[in-house]
């Protein structure tokens, strides 16, 4: 579906932004998680920068890598193999399809809506596994649908807010100094 052609540039790029991804979460171990993981991060700011720059078939590559990485270094915390798919390969890869959705120039900048879309959709799919997998966690008598999205959504909110206004200040002054031509994709 997507054009990708792995060269020598596009592979240092895209090394580049999941070394940036790994400082970042490095970084950001500061703050303190939620009780049963997730927490306000910017290490997501290299998926979105390799995705609008390169193309998202390598802004989806550069999500998988990271989350390998997160678990080749010990950063991921997994319960099975669901809690593996739903708490780290889905939801990084799906922040490469940011690009898809078309940004809106408005008078002093851009809406950049593909960062809000595919965190919308990160936050489902850790609502899925909340709810599948951590039932548990729930409060007695609370139904574990509105608990994980509640739960979800703080620290899901704070990474959407910090990830965008981050993006939007660095995206247009990196955005001519890489010079790579994203593939196309239909």
């Amino acid at each position: 579906m997507f054009k990708v052609k792995l060269n020598t540039k596009a592979l240092s790029y895209m090394a580049l932004f999941v070394a940036m991804h790994i400082v970042l979460e490095y970084l950001f171990k500061i703050i303190p998680a939620q009780p049963e993981g997730g927490s306000i991060t910017l290490s997501l700011l290299p998926i979105f920068l390799c995705a609008y720059l390169m193309g998202p078939g390598y802004g989806i590559i550069v999500g998988l890598v990271c989350a390998a990485v997160q678990f080749a270094l010990g950063l991921a915390v997994f319960y099975g193999p669901w809690s593996v798919l739903l708490d780290y390969v889905l939801p990084l890869a799906v922040l490469g399809l940011a690009p898809l959705f078309h940004s809106i120039a408005l008078k002093k900048g851009t809406f950049y809506t593909g960062i809000v879309v595919s965190m919308v959709m990160k936050y489902f799919i850790h609502v899925l596994s909340g709810a599948l997998l951590f039932a548990s966690y729930a409060p007695k008598g609370m139904n574990p649908w509105v608990y994980s999205l509640g739960y979800n959504a703080i620290y899901n909110i704070g990474t959407l807010i910090l990830s965008y206004v981050v993006f939007a200040l660095v995206y247009p002054r990196v955005k001519n100094s890489i010079k790579f031509t994203p593939q196309t994709f239909p």
